[in-house]
């Protein structure tokens, strides 16, 4: 035990002992409540290549295989995998006279940290799954869109329509200035959205 203390608590896996510690405490204060998790995708201009130094920042992590993954969880794991690596290598050269341990304490810094990396991507490849970003599509954008009127008739303040969608059909409230040749079956476009009564206006495909 005394030998581990010794390990973790000097020069240089004092160094990851010190950053494993700093995200335990970010862990911890994310428990309660207290931050706000850092998510690589759920930031758009992170996830976009060339949208600045974020694009940039982003596009390095993918490259590195660190991508597609909370940030914390990236460097949670760094964090681990290097402290990991400079505690079993260290304990060997403890004995050392001390300009001769920090000389190589230096060149096993930057090993661990290097090792810390592919280390880390292979952890995460399972994970990165986990945390897929689904975008729901807004009411809005299905202005302009083709459906299918479910109803046997549609008029001016009655009707149902279903639009086609990743997965199972959207249905929405539709209306229409009648007279017209909506029944149920009918192709028709959706042309505008009204929020305040949450209803679609739509026409048939073949009135343009």
């Amino acid at each position: 035990m005394d030998q581990f203390i010794a390990t973790i608590s000097t020069f240089p896996t004092a160094i990851w002992t010190v950053i494993l510690g700093v995200v335990l405490v970010y862990w911890l204060a994310s428990l309660l409540g207290m931050v706000d998790d850092w998510h690589v995708g759920q930031h758009t201009e992170l996830d976009m290549p060339g949208h600045g130094d974020g694009g940039d920042w982003a596009a390095k992590l993918m490259a590195l295989g660190l991508g597609g993954v909370p940030f914390s969880l990236v460097l949670s794991i760094y964090a681990l995998s290097g402290w990991l690596f400079s505690a079993l290598v260290q304990q060997y050269f403890l004995w050392l006279p001390n300009l001769l341990h920090y000389l190589l304490g230096a060149g096993l810094f930057l090993v661990c940290g290097a090792l810390a990396i592919p280390c880390t991507a292979l952890v995460l490849r399972p994970l990165r799954g986990l945390f897929v970003t689904h975008t729901a599509t807004s009411k809005l954008a299905l202005v302009g869109r083709a459906c299918k009127i479910s109803t046997m008739s549609v008029d001016e303040h009655f009707g149902r329509a279903e639009v086609a969608a990743n997965g199972a059909p959207l249905n929405i409230r539709v209306c229409a200035a009648s007279p017209n040749t909506l029944v149920k079956g009918s192709p028709a476009v959706i042309l505008d959205y009204d929020p305040a009564l949450d209803v679609y206006a739509v026409a048939a495909l073949e009135d343009g």
